[in-house]
């Protein structure tokens, strides 16, 4: 009998064990061989393979060989570089002794101990001799999935299922980025990075997750694995939360530590916090103070993205009739006081935004594009539930008159009742399909056919990585919040010309923009999308190399907590290009594209200058005003908050705006050419 229950636990033991980690331990086992690359060779070439608490530079603590007075003296124009050196300076000559922290920092009341601390403890002073280093710890890049396995427990089946099944590509992409952009990848800061995925925490309530795995909606939780994935390979410290239990510990452990950045050479504090609006609501409600004292740390994860207007709930109040449709005057996912750079998107669409982004999953697509193709041409219809196909019955029938007609409604089948309509007549439906399921399915497929909905999903993308045609369907009217219920609470004025602007900008041979309920139009691209046959295509910032190096990038450079002097900003001045609006109603982010340009809004600061508004406008005097159209004409921005790329002046207006433009690589929107 004790036999037979000792058999049974350690049954249980392993069971309980091998279902959520088993088959990542087998990646781990079988990653070197598989991959081709050892975790010796990574070692040797500086990668790191698995989460240790290294140590920081080996920092000396020689103050005492300056006289005081050296100590006190700083160059003439430090506020130019160092600007908060002085402020802080005098702050710790009286405030050193309010907490431990800075004695155990070697601070002991003097000049020195005073500059010591704040130039190679902290980074606000300059540094006393032309040999003296500043304190930090390095991030190493880090391709190994062992450093992920301590968060698979919390979260869900799709996002460790993804993170498995990509990580070659990860793998490949993290060798790929350190080939060729080896002085951006090294030397860089390892940060302290909290991930909380707020609408986790609510799944009991939203079952996002358990919807996951049967059709819902994947978007979300596609980025959300896909930036656990980029911040460990970066090699950053990560603290991961999809619950308010397990935050509530997290915020306590950084709330109970000094003010100290380092403490016994390790590092203390927060540097970033990641989570979503969900999340961001939760720490406001929960953790008020911790979110204050972390504010400017906040990166949202915002897949549609924020403009100006709804970003501080003042003035969405005061104008929100003129911001609103039909539908609705609310703004329930804006009013959050943020930096607009603070909000990351799932697509580069939104200048004043940050773009984030994901990976194409490619696991399985053939370089050569070696497609599967069967004699007769084949569409795959982009929606997933059967809603998304509701008024699409003349568009499919023109579909079905020229190609084999394939779908994955995950819902057409209800409660063992059968939902079939003369829509469904003559479509092969799968229903739902994982990931490599679709991926078998895509590689023969000729055209990735679009209703109109969802819009700006990954699946279009992911389509044109197999060679697909994406037929991207075209409004007749542009679609947003004014016009649209969809949008009607989502804190933008962007418009959609079409299913997904991006692909519409990429056009033939991958994507052809049509109206599809335009028969004439519509044959013709059909019988165009099938002539095209192009190669698999993935744009540099959507593939694995792209992404590690555009996060790794942003999280080093973008600093939205300290002044910063104009020498070392980031993207560097000297790329700023500065133009006026042509056209009236035209905003700075379409005058900066129409030029081949991306609008930067770090360099608004800039150009918001009397001096300059008088030389570019001819302005006699200069007046100022709280507008996102500001600065316009002779009229400077009173608002920092209300700095827009994307705002767009009435026709009627006359506004002529100053618009800080600025270049960027092919392919990666968010980074210029000289940001490297």
């Amino acid at each position: 009998m004790r036999r037979s229950r000792r058999f049974f636990a350690l049954l249980f033991i392993f069971s309980a064990f091998f279902t959520p980690l088993g088959f990542f331990y087998f990646t781990i086992v079988n990653e070197s061989n598989q991959f081709g690359f050892s975790k010796s060779t990574e070692e040797r070439n500086g990668y790191q393979t698995s989460e240790v608490s290294e140590p920081t530079e080996n920092v000396q603590v020689d103050f005492k060989k300056y006289s005081e007075y050296e100590c006190s003296r700083f160059p003439s124009n430090v506020t130019n570089d160092y600007p908060e050196c002085l402020n802080k300076m005098k702050w710790i000559k009286n405030g050193w002794k309010t907490h431990s922290c800075y004695s155990e920092n070697h601070i002991d009341g003097t000049n020195c101990s005073f500059r010591y601390y704040l130039s190679q403890v902290e980074n606000y002073c300059p540094m006393m001799g032309e040999n003296t280093k500043q304190m930090k710890s390095l991030a190493k890049m880090s391709p190994s999935i062992r450093r992920l396995l301590p968060i698979f427990d919390g979260i869900p089946h799709y996002m460790k299922t993804r993170i498995n099944r990509l990580w070659k590509k990860w793998k490949e992409g993290a060798h790929e980025v350190m080939e060729k952009y080896s002085e951006s990848m090294t030397n860089r800061k390892k940060l302290n990075v909290l991930v909380f995925i707020g609408f986790l925490a609510n799944e009991q309530k939203l079952k996002l997750a358990k919807k996951s795995d049967h059709g819902g909606p994947l978007g979300e939780l596609l980025q959300w694995s896909d930036l656990l994935a980029t911040l460990s390979i970066i090699g950053h410290h990560l603290e991961v939360s999809t619950d308010k239990s397990s935050l509530k510990s997290i915020v306590w452990k950084y709330m109970s530590r000094g003010p100290c950045q380092f403490l016994n050479g390790s590092r203390q504090q927060l540097d970033i916090i990641f989570t979503d609006i969900m999340g961001l609501n939760i720490l406001r409600q929960h953790h008020r103070q911790f979110l204050m004292n972390n504010r400017c740390r906040i990166r949202l994860l915002d897949s549609f993205g924020t403009h100006a207007e709804f970003a501080t709930k003042s003035y969405f109040l005061q104008n929100k009739r003129k911001l609103s449709g039909p539908y609705s005057q609310r703004n329930p996912w804006g009013g959050h006081g943020l930096d607009l750079r603070q909000h990351w998107t799932f697509y580069p669409h939104s200048d004043d935004n940050t773009f984030l982004g994901f990976i194409v999953d490619t696991e399985g697509v053939e370089k050569e594009n070696q497609k599967k193709k069967t004699s007769i041409p084949s569409a795959l219809i982009y929606g997933k539930e059967k809603y998304m196909w509701m008024n699409a019955e003349k568009p499919i029938r023109m579909l079905k008159k020229h190609v084999k007609v394939h779908a994955t409604v995950a819902d057409l089948e209800v409660d063992g009742m059968s939902n079939i309509t003369s829509l469904f007549e003559n479509v092969q439906n799968h229903g739902f399909l994982n990931s490599r399921e679709i991926s078998e399915l895509l590689d023969e497929t000729t055209i990735f056919f679009g209703l109109g909905f969802p819009l700006e999903g990954p699946a279009p993308l992911e389509a044109m990585a197999h060679g697909a045609v994406f037929i991207n369907a075209k409004f007749e009217e542009p679609k947003s919040r004014k016009n649209y219920k969809f949008l009607s609470e989502k804190p933008t004025l962007r418009e959609w010309t079409s299913q997904n602007p991006y692909m519409e900008k990429i056009g033939e041979p991958h994507v052809i923009t049509v109206d599809v309920n335009n028969e004439t139009e519509l044959e013709d691209a059909i019988k165009r999308a099938i002539q095209l046959k192009p190669k698999p295509f993935v744009p540099f910032e959507f593939s694995p190399s792209g992404m590690l190096l555009r996060v790794a990038l942003l999280l080093e450079k973008q600093e939205l907590c300290e002044k910063v002097s104009i020498s070392k900003r980031w993207p560097p001045v000297t790329e700023m290009k500065i133009f006026k609006t042509e056209k009236a109603n035209d905003s700075c982010e379409m005058t900066c594209h129409s030029l081949n340009l991306i609008c930067e809004p770090s360099f608004f600061p800039i150009v918001n200058s009397s001096p300059l508004l008088k030389r570019e406008l001819s302005c006699s005097s200069v007046s100022s005003d709280s507008s996102p159209f500001a600065p316009f004409n002779c009229t400077v921005q009173l608002s920092a908050s209300l700095f827009s790329c994307a705002s767009r002046p009435p026709s009627s207006s006359g506004i002529v705006r100053l618009c800080p433009c600025r270049d960027y690589i092919p392919e990666q929107h968010a980074i210029c050419k000289k940001c490297l």
